[in-house]
């Protein structure tokens, strides 16, 4: 048996007469997109993406082009210490090591008597005072011009009273050393040494009052003064200053938060929890006049405010 023979077929195009086919219009072509709009928007997609890409090549090219203005940003990356802990407040010579082990055996601050208390807060009283109408002087409400020129002056001012006060405490008539003091070391000596310590040699009558009120002043003081008029030496002197004051007070509450004074005696709760609303206003607003300022590379220094006082009044 034979296989069929194959059904001819007929060649491309054999039957078909191209000049009679009836051009379909745009009417009918949109009738048969079912999904007019994703053509449309794959299309806008592509040209908003090569738009961008070549905006963004444009952009650094034209960066690129452009001369950077170094004093427009601030090196961040830049977080090292730029004051000189090592010196004392009113000078650049380094401070001597103190000798906290030695010192704590054969120094014990006497308390005053009630005649000389009154006679401390008299004292305290008046040189707030003072500071402030000096303060309130330079700000051109005085014909006499007695004020303070600048922030300096106003700090040497408020320094010599924390001296003062902290020489009722602890007996030590400068607070320079304290820049030096690691407070965890001497707190380990202080346990050792004044373990037998009885508390009613407590040299504390109320200076923390004072201490706090320094405190919330000083943010207050240093904001009304413009730093950009002075020189670039003068600008780092007076920040020095303020960040040794700052560093000073800290340390000072630091120890007054753990007790290691003469007599034990910590801080009361309610002046605990005012220290560290001063010390954290600090932190948020000292930043801020640092940048309307225009000062800049201090990170180190401001990470550092009030930090030993916060680390302790959350413990």
């Amino acid at each position: 048996m034979s296989a069929p023979e194959t059904p001819l077929h007929c060649k491309p195009d054999d039957q078909t007469l191209l000049n009679r086919l009836k051009e379909v219009d745009d009417t009918e072509i949109y009738d048969l997109n079912l999904n007019p709009e994703l053509e449309g928007s794959n299309i806008n997609l592509a040209l908003n993406d090569d738009d961008a890409n070549n905006q963004q090549l444009s952009n650094q090219q034209k960066r690129s082009r452009e001369p950077v203005d170094e004093d427009m940003y601030d090196d961040v990356d830049d977080f090292k210490p730029r004051i000189n802990i090592s010196s004392p407040f009113s000078s650049n010579s380094v401070l001597n090591e103190v000798k906290q082990g030695s010192d704590l055996e054969g120094r014990h601050a006497r308390r005053l008597s009630l005649p000389q208390q009154s006679k401390f807060i008299s004292y305290c009283d008046d040189q707030l005072m003072h500071i402030q109408r000096r303060f309130i002087q330079s700000r051109g409400l005085n014909y006499n011009n007695v004020g303070y020129t600048d922030l300096v002056p106003l700090l040497k001012d408020l320094k010599a009273l924390i001296d003062f006060i902290w020489y009722s405490i602890d007996g030590v008539p400068n607070t320079d050393y304290l820049l030096k003091q690691d407070l965890y070391e001497f707190e380990k000596e202080f346990d050792v040494l004044n373990s037998e310590l009885p508390e009613d040699k407590s040299t504390s009558f109320g200076q923390v009052f004072y201490l706090l009120r320094i405190a919330d002043d000083l943010i207050d003081y240093s904001e009304k003064f413009d730093i950009t008029l002075l020189s670039l030496e003068a600008q780092y002197d007076t920040l020095s200053k303020l960040f040794k004051l700052l560093f000073i007070l800290d340390k000072i509450f630091a120890r007054l938060i753990n007790g290691t004074v003469p007599g034990k005696i910590k801080i009361s709760g309610t002046d605990s929890v005012r220290l560290c609303g001063i010390a954290e206003r600090t932190r948020m607003r000292l930043p801020i006049f640092f940048e309307k300022q225009n000062i800049q590379g201090y990170h180190y220094e401001l990470s550092k405010v009030y930090l030993e006082s916060l680390e302790r009044c959350s413990i």
